[in-house]
Parts: structure tokens; sequence; C-alpha cells
């Protein structure tokens, strides 16, 4: 893998990832470093330890494992909230809707003008070349999925995690971990990794941690971190993103607060993309389901209006950009609208079989003006949103309605009606991260490799930007995920 020379060897360092934001010292991210702790009687020895049992880190030690490496796991959660953001996920993995260069150069031009051409075209690459594959390395291991689907607008393939949206990611993962286990793996629950060990040659060796025994240390000639974003720690999100959006909702995990980087931090690991709130993955979400009430699936045929019952978004732009939307609206509030001819598309059916799962209102009303009433709008002004959105609409785009909206326009006409309703903003996850090359090794901020330092997932590669296509993240972390893995392995 690497000689631990300060080289920039043969690989490349992704596109985009300059030299520019170090974790220097980490003083927005932590107002001290993790206190030295002392060296345990006994140091248990692995070839890889992995830190988070998200998709990005089980992957990793699953392919880990599959080579003969012996791998330990360390997640500071219980193992029965194991999983991170990836347990709470809709399961869906965004991939190309073929083998052929065609469909993969689809998937890769979709990915990055949803990133406006500021994500890591590198890792989407990566992920266009290897996510179908990665798919198929899964339910060799025992992992299921629906029938492949697909995610308009975007010219793109799904799979779900079995049985569907929302209860399929923590029965996947749960499998995953026990052949992981029965390849001779180790996890190490309720333990909270606090820095990472360095040899003699400077390079890392091992994590020390503090479990329900106290302080232990995994030694490993290699560490692979996939703890997760820093959603949940509200001093990172003030400080890089926004001092108001500290007072968003937390969707995911609630312990997602940035571990991975401190650690990565404290041994020199640059940090990148974490600035502003086009770092930040927002939706619209039930306030009291925030994980899986969220109407992706339906929001671009619908159309979404504020408080004063007004249009203010495109929807067909997607959940992120419509939640991000939301921020700015009248007690960031908003409600999907639509029709029974939109309740009866298959997507939109799907959307409510979740919300009625888990009990949540669905508004419905035989008239417009009975639906304003229930969403607290003014009826005169959302009858006059309707009909000027209708009138705009033509050959599946409303190009004149205002806002305009670019594709899966559709009228509102048909009775009963019904709205999603009220959503409000959330943080999801997080895109900025530690600063990785094409075979997932960590980066010093000037474009050092650090030896023996790995990561993928959420916290590193800098791979979002404002937005993603859905599906995109659990694809990252199962291909970045994996190839941490496999050379974290053959590092040994």
């Amino acid at each position: 893998m690497t000689d631990g020379k300060s080289t920039f060897s043969r690989r490349s360092m992704l596109t985009g990832l300059s030299a520019g934001a170090g974790l220097a010292g980490l003083s927005a991210i932590s107002s001290a470093k993790a206190a030295n702790l002392p060296t345990p009687e006994i140091v248990e020895s692995f070839d890889v330890v992995v830190i988070g049992t998200g998709l990005a880190g089980t992957a990793a030690a699953l392919e880990a494992a599959s080579s003969g490496a012996r791998v330990a796991v360390l997640d500071k959660a219980s193992e029965n909230r194991a999983g991170g953001n990836s347990a709470l996920s809709a399961g869906i993995i965004a991939m190309p809707a073929s083998a052929s260069s065609a469909d993969s150069a689809a998937y890769l031009e979709d990915f990055v003008s949803k990133g406006q051409g500021r994500g890591n075209r590198a890792i989407y690459e990566l992920m266009a070349q290897n996510t179908r594959a990665d798919v198929e390395w899964l339910r060799t291991n025992g992992a299921e999925f629906t029938a492949q689907g697909t995610m308009p607008p975007y010219r793109i393939a799904t799979v779900t995690t079995a049985p569907g949206p929302y209860m399929g990611m923590p029965r996947t993962l749960a499998g995953l971990r026990n052949r992981i286990e029965e390849l001779g793996g180790h996890f190490f629950f309720d333990t909270k990794a606090k820095h990472l060990v360095l040899n003699e040659n400077g390079a890392v060796a091992g994590v020390r941690a503090i479990g329900s025994d106290g302080v232990i240390e995994l030694a490993g000639q290699s560490v692979v971190v996939t703890t997760g974003g820093y959603a949940a720690n509200p001093q990172i999100i003030a400080a890089y993103s926004d001092p108001n959006a500290e007072a968003l909702m937390v969707r995911g995990i609630d312990w997602a607060t940035g571990d991975g980087l401190r650690m990565a931090g404290d041994v020199g690991a640059g940090l990148r993309g974490m600035g502003g709130i086009m770092a930040l993955h927002i939706a619209a979400v039930d306030a009291v389901e925030t994980a899986a009430g969220n109407p992706f699936a339906a929001l671009p045929y619908c159309i979404s209006v504020n408080q004063e019952g007004k249009r203010f978004v495109d929807e067909s732009r997607g959940y992120v950009a419509h939640g991000k939307a939301v921020l700015g609206q009248p007690g960031q509030r908003a409600s999907l609208v639509f029709d029974q001819t939109i309740a009866e598309l298959p997507a939109t059916q799907t959307t409510m079989a979740t919300f009625r799962r888990l009990g949540i209102d669905i508004i419905e009303a035989s008239t417009l003006d009975e639906l304003a009433k229930e969403l607290g709008v003014p009826s005169d002004t959302l009858a006059a949103t309707i009909a000027d959105f209708n009138v705009a609409v033509s050959g599946g785009a409303a190009p004149e309605a205002s806002p305009p909206k670019a594709a899966l326009a559709r009228k509102i006409e048909r009775a009963p009606f019904y709205a999603f309703h009220p959503l409000a903003p959330g943080v999801t996850l997080t895109f900025g991260g530690l600063m990785i090359n094409d075979n997932a090794e960590v980066l010093e901020a000037d474009g050092r490799v650090i030896a023996g330092l790995y990561a993928a997932g959420e916290g590193a590669g800098h791979v979002f930007y404002d937005d993603y296509v859905g599906g995109g993240s659990l694809a990252n972390c199962l291909v970045m995920g994996r190839i941490a893995g496999r050379e974290a392995a053959l590092a040994g």
C-alpha cells in the first residue's frame, strides 16, 4: 500500500481536494484534543480495525475479513443501535441502469450535475464503475433487495433493501455483521474510540478506546474510520455551516458528533467540503417521524406550498433542494399537495403506505377549499396557486409557472385532494469530511498520505455538494467502504 513516506505516490488525489482546510488543532470542532489515555494492560491485536458499523464500516470489515484479515469493529453505540445513519435510511442504493458504458456515463453526468459540478467527480466515477458489482457482492453475502427501480427524473436505477424502504436496512446490516463474525471478525459495542495510536514509524497502528471495562487498545496494521458525519454536533454545525443551522431538527442518529474527524485530525488529517449550508443534507419531513417521515418519492410529482398557500421551489429538483428552500419560508413549514391522479402513481403509493404504516396522518379533502382549511392556508390563495400552476403545465413540465418546474409536472384537478402536512426541515447528514484519495487513504491537507489510515462513508472524501441523487449516499458508503477494507487488508 504505502511506505509511509511523504509522497503523492502514483495514486491521484481526488478531484477538488486541494490543500485547503486542514483540521489544525480542530479548534472549531472540539475545545481540546482528546486526553491521552493510559496504555491498558492488555492490547488485543488485529490486522484491520474498523471504527463504525454503518454500511461503509460494514462493507470495509466484510471485505477485509473475506480476504483473510483478522478484523475488529468498534462502535460507541450499543448493539441494538448499530448501523448509524445507514440503519435509519430508506435503504436505497443508486446504481447505473445497466452495465453499459452509456448508462454509466449517464449516471456520472447526473451526479456531477446534481452537485453543480462541485462534488467529487473521482468518487462518482468509482461509484459508476463499481456499484452494480458491489450490490451483487452484498447479495452473495446474504443481502436481499427489492426489484430494480428508477429515481425520476434521474437516469439511474435503484435497489432497496428488502422488504422495502425504512424497513430493510437494520435487517440487512445485522445479517452482514453475522457474516463478518462467521469470517472471524470481532465486534466491540459500547466502546468509544478516543484516539489513534501511532507506531515508531509514524504510521497509524491502532485505536485506544473506552469500553464498559475501561480503557482498551486494539492494535492493527491499519485503521479504517467510518464514524459518519457531524450533524448532531451543534458546535461544528454553527462554526462551519451557519450559526442558525444548529436549531434544525436532527433526522439522523443523535450520536453523529464528528468523532472520526477529531481523531484523524489529531494525526494531521486534512478536511474538505464543510463550509456553508451547501455541506448539509436537509430534508423537509414529518416533525415526529423525522427519519422515515420523508415523502421523497412523491415529492417531484406534487407541488409544495408554504403557510401563505404559495409555491416557492421547483419540486422536481428533489428533496434536499426542497428542504433547504423550506428553511426560508414563513415558520419553516411546508405542505406537499397532490390529487387522486398523482396519488395513484407508484412512487406516491409507496410514500403513502410508509406514512400510514408509521401512523402519520395524510390530509385528505373532497375540495380545495376544505384542503386549505386543513392546512391552515388562505383558500383563495391556494386555489389561485393551483389554477396558475395547472395552466402552466405542458408536456410534463411547467416552464411558465412561478417558480418554473422543469420536469414531472402534473395538473392538480381530480378530487379527492391530499397533502403531506406539516413538513419541517431537518439535517439528515453532512457532506464534508476527511480528505482521501481513490484508495480511501486519508490525506493531510497538503496531500501527503497518512500511512495506515483509511476512511469511507459520510465523513470522508467530500463526496457531495449541496445535494445528491437519491440513493447516492449508500452507494458511496458501499463502494468506498469496500475499497477501504480491501486496501487496509493489503496494507498488512
